[in-house]
């Protein structure tokens, strides 16, 4: 998804299915739950919407560790991470969670979860009231 996926191909020799940029969040979802996992090679981020739209689709993701990121790709539960600009590091994290179905399955399983529990609007909208009433006390 999004723009410049063919120059990226064409670089690393890999094919490439080019969506574009993608408005529909339902064809964003379907996007998500048909990968394998979601490679995001942020250099700096809070706390990632789209991260939370991968989880949401129970979709592992493979991104540094920097910023507002390892809230959501914890290590070995949702994904993997990587250690800042180390592109040795972030490509075997890529290797590993395509080679270990048992493990991908897990994660997948394991971000649905989290991403229900924890990033659902009426949880979030509750602890927007609380610190609120926080606050406001």
């Amino acid at each position: 998804m999004g723009h410049g996926s063919e120059s990226i191909s064409q670089t690393v020799g890999m094919e490439c299915l080019s969506l574009g940029y993608v408005s529909s969040d339902r064809l964003k979802s379907i996007a998500f739950s048909a990968a394998d996992l979601f490679v995001f090679p942020t250099r700096a981020y809070n706390l990632p919407l789209i991260l939370q739209e991968s989880m949401a689709c129970g979709t592992p993701m493979v991104s540094f560790k920097v910023g507002g990121v390892p809230d959501l790709v914890r290590p070995g539960i949702t994904g993997y991470l990587a250690n800042p600009e180390d592109a040795n590091d972030f490509c075997n994290g890529i290797i590993q969670l395509l080679q270990d179905n048992n493990a991908r399955d897990c994660m997948s399983q394991n971000c649905r979860a989290i991403a229900v529990e924890e990033y659902a609007l009426e949880t979030q909208t509750k602890k927007y009231i609380n610190m609120y009433q926080e606050i406001l006390n």
